[in-house]
């Protein structure tokens, strides 16, 4: 597994036949943002929505949408396209929202499409590096060379729930 970026529940999970080997393969859902592949693990994922309507919120970095009701629990919407600077263009019915879940905290991301569901095996996945997007590196735990959906950069979420535009309006 040299080289290899390992996915943030990787050291917890453990193959049944021998309790020291590592899981060399991991589930993965495929997120389209402004024309860019991510990855994110299924256990991360808790659900897929048309995009709703939702109530813009003063006075927060343009990152932070705004928050939603869903079956009476609200969560906030984070746009990654203004994260990561890439292209925006507007918000339509066509979007959808991506509910995932990192360190106890369930939060909505907004996807262009939600392209695939695939496994990918560990030792091919690519630690961020010189041929990696600036604005991805502190994003990403590396990126995985997919046949026909090309790169696809496998989000840390830890790592966006820390950011400057977003921890400062994290409730704990």
């Amino acid at each position: 597994m040299s080289g290899a970026a390992l996915p943030s529940g990787l050291g917890k999970q453990m193959n049944q036949q021998n309790s020291t080997e590592l899981i060399s393969e991991y589930r993965y859902s495929i997120l389209e943002i402004a024309g860019h592949n991510f990855g994110v693990e299924v256990i991360n994922v808790r659900e897929v929505l048309p995009m709703p309507k939702y109530t813009p919120v003063p006075n927060v970095d343009k990152c932070v949408l705004g928050v939603f009701n869903l079956r009476g629990q609200i969560y906030s919407i984070v746009d990654l396209r203004s994260l990561f600077k890439l292209n925006k263009k507007p918000i339509t019915e066509k979007n959808f929202v991506v509910l995932l879940e990192s360190e106890g905290i369930v939060f909505g991301v907004v996807v262009d499409r939600v392209l695939d569901l695939i496994t990918l095996d560990t030792s091919k996945i690519v630690l961020p590096a010189q041929d990696v997007p600036v604005q991805y590196v502190q994003y990403t735990t590396g990126y995985y060379e997919h046949k026909t959906l090309g790169n696809i950069f496998l989000l840390d979420l830890a790592a966006i729930l820390d950011t400057n535009e977003i921890k400062k309006y994290r409730y704990e």
